[in-house]
């Protein structure tokens, strides 16, 4: 008969992340030919295994749409008003599959400024742009140069007509710019009014964007199951619906996802969940389930387990839950959700079981963020808070994520994260190191990592100069 005293001795040790390391394994495996693409969820492929964070300082439009650009999705948040949160999705949904940016010059501005722009980035010309979003040609560096008698001379002054594109000749614009028949080019909806540019610099990145299957890019959109309105509306735009609640197992959860189920046709992802028991449960009871969210209490500005005592690690919850599953032969993609800080983070939860990663703190301090750019003693960093955090429970949409409206302690905190400029380069960098971990273990693909991978547990390695990932 078991006692108190039971509990504590008998009290599973889990380590962390940074105490658990794979071992190198034979094979001819070679990092360039690795297949990183994934099932986010039941129906929806991914070119690479990263999903943003439904937070609202991560995941809007803007990130969401250079994610699924380069292989990923992004989940806009709900902290936001319904309308607010499908017409973020619709523009994602509304964005070429090509590497726009908004490089442009209105007409009013001097000719001087125009140089100065043109130099700074490497552009033989410039995109005029109206008040009123419609493209009306080009300026050239050489006219502004020859020209441009006074700094103060608006560029309306050396327009000149251009070939610009309308978004169904996509293809076509990008190999137009990867011939070399221009540094950049205007692209234009059907009414004249201008999308975004696309520059030689973008058609230089490799570009695998995850599209839907009227080659739309991918998005998904956190939910309370219970919020039936707000799920009805989105499932019009999204691929998927994320629940975003932080402990999914509960009856009134549970019983709502019943019924989201049956009156939504997006995929369904349940979480956040912590047990193995919690999936099983989930399963049993909800009729379709394409994706699970998996980990309670891990993110690194999440304050759960300090205020509720309550915590599944991010490494324990996946591997339980990806065993439960596979003893059940249930095929679910799971989602791994907390307390991932570096790319080496995301190759081991891949190896534990995990389909798909996703990042809060490694995406927030990019352009595509949403906050604004902060100055601190010369340096440049952007707000980054948890969504149980008080600044952000301020805002009446997020309350129901962690409790009922009627309590008010807050499980998460907010702060600074420095700057990393494009969202492309974190992800270059990720999928870099995931293509040389898999190499090193000599896994094809990730379901070949999950066979192949073998672990070791070691003390915490010590980092030798800058980390910016880890503070040692």
């Amino acid at each position: 008969m078991g006692g108190f005293l039971d509990k504590i001795f008998s009290a599973s040790y889990v380590g962390d992340l940074e105490e658990l390391y794979m071992l190198p394994g034979g094979g001819d495996a070679d990092p360039r030919s690795v297949d990183l693409s994934t099932s986010f969820s039941r129906n929806i492929r991914l070119k690479i295994p990263i999903a943003s964070a439904p937070m609202d300082t991560v995941s809007e439009w803007r990130l969401a749409a250079a994610l699924a650009m380069i292989g990923g999705i992004g989940v806009i948040h709900r902290n936001m008003s319904i309308e607010d949160q499908v017409r973020n999705a619709e523009k994602v949904k509304e964005q070429p599959p090509i590497p726009l940016e908004s490089i442009y010059l209105l007409p009013i501005e001097p000719c001087g400024r125009a140089l100065d722009t043109m130099r700074r980035k490497g552009l033989r010309e410039l995109p005029i742009v109206d008040s009123n979003g419609v493209f009306r040609g080009y300026t050239r560096f050489s006219d502004l140069v020859e020209g441009c008698r006074e700094d103060i001379t608006p560029v309306s002054d050396f327009i000149h007509s251009g070939r610009s594109f309308a978004l169904e000749e996509a293809g076509e614009a990008y190999r137009y710019t990867a011939r070399g028949e221009a540094d950049l080019v205007a692209i234009i909806d059907k009414g004249g009014r201008y999308l975004g540019s696309l520059t030689i610099d973008g058609v230089m990145d490799d570009i695998n964007p995850a599209l839907d299957h009227k080659g739309r890019l991918v998005v998904a959109a956190a939910i309370n199951p219970m919020d039936m309105e707000r799920a009805r509306k989105l499932s019009r735009v999204v691929d998927a619906l994320v629940s975003d609640v932080a402990h999914y197992q509960n009856r009134d959860i549970i019983r709502a996802s019943t019924r989201l189920v049956k009156e939504t046709s997006s995929d369904f992802i349940a979480g956040n969940i912590g047990t193995p028991e919690a999936a099983l449960e989930a399963v049993s009871h909800v009729e379709r389930i394409d994706g699970f969210r998996v980990g309670v209490g891990g993110g690194s500005i999440c304050t759960t387990p300090s205020v509720s005592g309550i915590f599944s690690p991010t490494l324990w919850a996946v591997a339980s839950v990806r065993d439960a599953l596979d003893a059940s032969n249930i095929r679910i993609p799971i989602i791994a959700d907390g307390g991932l800080r570096s790319p080496s983070d995301i190759s081991k939860i891949l190896a534990l079981g995990a389909s798909s990663a996703m990042l809060g703190y490694m995406l927030a301090g990019t352009d595509e963020a949403p906050p604004d750019l902060v100055e601190v003693s010369g340096k440049l960093y952007k707000p980054y808070r948890g969504m149980a955090s008080y600044t952000s429970m301020l805002r009446r949409y997020s309350i129901d994520r962690y409790s009922r409206s009627s309590k008010n302690v807050p499980e998460g905190v907010g702060g600074l994260v420095p700057y990393r400029g494009p969202l492309r380069n974190i992800i270059r960098e990720i999928v870099e190191s995931l293509r040389i971990s898999m190499g090193y273990v000599g896994a094809r693909n990730i379901e070949d990592l999950w066979v192949k991978a073998r672990f070791i547990r070691a003390p915490r390695k010590r980092v030798i100069g800058d980390d910016e990932y880890r503070t040692v």
